[in-house]
This record gives C-alpha cells, structure tokens and sequence, in this order.
C-alpha cells in the first residue's frame, strides 16, 4: 500500500495559496530576486516556482525587469514585490484618538491620521468613526477596497483570535466584537491585533536589528512584555502572551482597569504616572508645578517630567527612581524566562527616561538574572516611535497575506 497521501482539491489550492505566501515573503524579506534564487530560498523545483510566479503575475502582485548579465548570455529576469499591487491599512485605537496609516505592498507608510475621540463616545460611535477615517485614506487615494489586502486594527489588552476585545484596561473594553462590528462595514478582510504587533515595526525600521530572540518592554498607556523567540512572534494559547502589566506586585495596591488590586500597570502606566504627578504636585515643591496644564494628556504630563529630568529636577529624579524599582525586577523575571540576546525600552514612559532604566537593568541582570557572566545582552531604545502600532498592524497583515484563488 503506497503511504502517499491523495490530497483533495481544498489541499491542493491551500498548498499552493500557501507557496504564493512564502515567496511573497520571500521577496519581501530578501528584495529583488532571480527565478533560481526563489528556488533556492524557498526550496521549491524550478516548475512549481515558475507557476507560483504566473499565478502572481496574474494578480499584478510582483514586477518583473531584466538585469544585468555578467556574460554574453541572456539577461536574468528579477523578481520584486509590486508596491502598488495592493494595499493594507493599520490603525492603532487609543483612549485619545484614533491613529490610522495607509501602507503599500511593502509597507512603505503613505499616509497617516489621527482622529480625535473622547471618552463620552460609545463603541458604536468609535466604530462608526473607524470606519470614516479608513475609508477617508482609501477614497483619497483612489483604492479600492478588492485592492486593499486588508485592514487591521490594534487594541491594547487581550484580543481573541475571533478578534473580540476581551479586556481592555486603557479603553475600559470588555467583550466588544470589534472585528464583527467592522467587517460587516467592509468587502475587504478585517482583523484585530494586540499591541505586541508594534515588535514586527522594529525589524522594518531598523534592518540591523537580525536578533532571533528579543525581549520588548513597552510602558505607555499600558505596560507589556511583547517575545520574538527563535524567530517568531509568541501570541500564546489565546493571544494574551507578554502581559507583565498584570503582574501582581502588591496585593494591598491599587485597582488597575483589568479588575485586579496592585498590577505593575497600574503603578507605572502613562495614565497612572500622570495622575500620581498631579497628586504629587500638590505638596511637592517642584519645577514641574506650574509646567503641568489642568487639559494635558498623559503623554503631555510625561514629556514634561522628562524636560524636569534634564534640568535635574529633584522630584523628577525621585520619580525615575520609582518607575525604574518597579520595572526593573519584572525585566528580569522575563529575561530569565525568555533567554533574550536583545532588550528593547519602548513607550513613552521608557523614553523619557532611557539611560537611567537601562542602567538598572543591567544592574539586575548581574544580581537577579540565571548565569548571567556568559549572557551577551544588549538593551537599546525603541526606533519606531508613535507610529510602531500602525506599521507593525501593516506589517502583520502582510505576512500573512495570501489572494485566495
């Protein structure tokens, strides 16, 4: 009895949605390329690259051009993504705004928006102004939505694989289907991230950054532990891996949006610093006193405490000190958990302040951190900066875009 397996028609054309996928990424990851180099890449025979490539063809999503032959013989034809042969849009949603980009095929960023919201404003409300804003990039543009390979939406908190909003804490979200609630408004595919996504904008902003194994500390609006380990994004059994915001450090503490007494966010969050400030400043005597504004945004307050630190301001320093005793033991539970070669601050809690978290860091790897004489750990900052969200949505889309036939 042969062991082969007869593959069904469904098997055939996902095998081969599948190979358009991989050469697709390919592609994306390596640039231009010759027919033989796909091969090589991809492992696939010569024959089935050539199909791959007509069926990508026929959907305008490669360009091909001759290059230069190092003989007489003929020009080698190459291969690269056709930037204008789709496009995806990326929206991050806050409690502020509503922040949305329009990316091409390679996720080269088009345009972006922000959309202001406020917290009177209901989910339908939001929803209806999602929708607004993304149609308002396509319609500008003149794409269509059967040329928009998707739209993704990020929220933080604990999204489901359906894409139903769970939990929310900086949104105050439970059970929300967002991703129903969009899709139903659109011809084009609509999914929904955790903010663990902005990750994937690192590698695309900063192509020296090859490390397989990167451990990402965010502290903005939430606080989160986002994992590339071997290569790959960790999600976790149901999409809530990475959320050391959450961590209980004192069960006597505060309540933090997630229901819980004492979570790491709700000390160390954008919004929980800025309100600790602003109660600080009633008795604290400091040049941050008549800096902060009744209207200022959590961003707005912690930007100014970063303009006190470099004035060396004395509450200032004391604040640094407090953030930096909270994090720094959670950084290094996950770096021995994780076993990462490269450390990323990022948020705009962590920018404001970088050097010194960093420092404090480095100095619990050497006291609370497994074998840590033989680690090779380098902590750098963020690069993406506020659009990280936006592009890391775009990028998430694209690798796993395939056209089904």
């Amino acid at each position: 009895m042969s062991n082969y397996k007869i593959q069904s028609p469904i098997d055939s054309r996902n095998a081969g949605i599948r190979n358009e996928l991989l050469v697709l990424n390919i592609l994306r990851t390596h640039g231009q390329m010759s027919q033989s180099g796909l091969c090589r890449q991809a492992d696939l025979s010569s024959s089935t690259v050539s199909y791959i490539i007509g069926r990508l063809r026929e959907k305008n999503l490669i360009i091909e051009e001759y290059g230069q032959s190092a003989s007489r013989g003929a020009k080698p034809v190459l291969i690269s993504i056709n930037p204008t042969g789709r496009f995806v849009l990326g929206i991050e949603i806050n409690p502020t705004d509503i922040f949305a980009g329009l990316f091409d095929f390679n996720c080269k960023l088009t345009e972006s928006i922000r959309t202001t919201i406020t917290a009177e404003q209901n989910i339908g409300e939001i929803v209806k102004l999602i929708e607004i804003t993304a149609r308002g990039l396509l319609s500008k543009h003149n794409i269509t939505e059967k040329m928009t390979a998707g739209i993704g939406l990020a929220v933080s908190g604990s999204i489901s694989k359906a894409g139903v909003v769970e939990l929310s804490s900086p949104m105050g979200w439970k059970a929300v289907p967002l991703r129903a609630m969009l899709q139903e408004r659109f011809d084009c595919p609509v999914s929904v991230h955790a903010t663990r996504v902005r990750l994937l904008a690192e590698k695309i902003i900063d192509p020296t950054l090859t490390s397989q194994n990167i451990l990402y500390l965010n502290v903005a609006n939430g606080v989160g532990g986002h994992i590339i380990s071997d290569g790959r994004l960790i999600h976790g059994t149901d999409n809530r891996s990475g959320e050391i915001g959450h961590i209980v450090i004192d069960a006597n503490g505060p309540r933090c949006g997630c229901g819980h007494k004492g979570c790491l966010e709700a000390y160390i969050s954008g919004p929980a610093l800025a309100a600790k400030i602003r109660n600080d400043l009633t008795t604290a005597d400091s040049q941050l006193v008549p800096m902060i504004a009744e209207g200022d945004l959590p961003t707005d307050v912690l930007a100014k405490w970063g303009q006190a630190l470099k004035n060396n301001d004395a509450y200032a320093l004391k604040l640094q000190k407090y953030v930096a005793d909270k994090l720094t033991p959670i950084a290094a539970t996950a770096i021995n958990c994780y076993d990462p070669e490269v450390v990323i601050l990022a948020g705009y809690v962590c920018m404001q302040c970088f050097d010194y978290l960093a420092e404090a860091i480095r100095r619990h790897i050497e006291t609370d951190v497994f074998d840590n004489l033989s680690r090779q750990i380098s902590i750098i900052p963020a690069k993406a900066g506020d659009k990280a969200i936006i592009i890391g949505t775009a990028s998430a889309i694209l690798r796993e875009f395939a056209e089904p036939a």
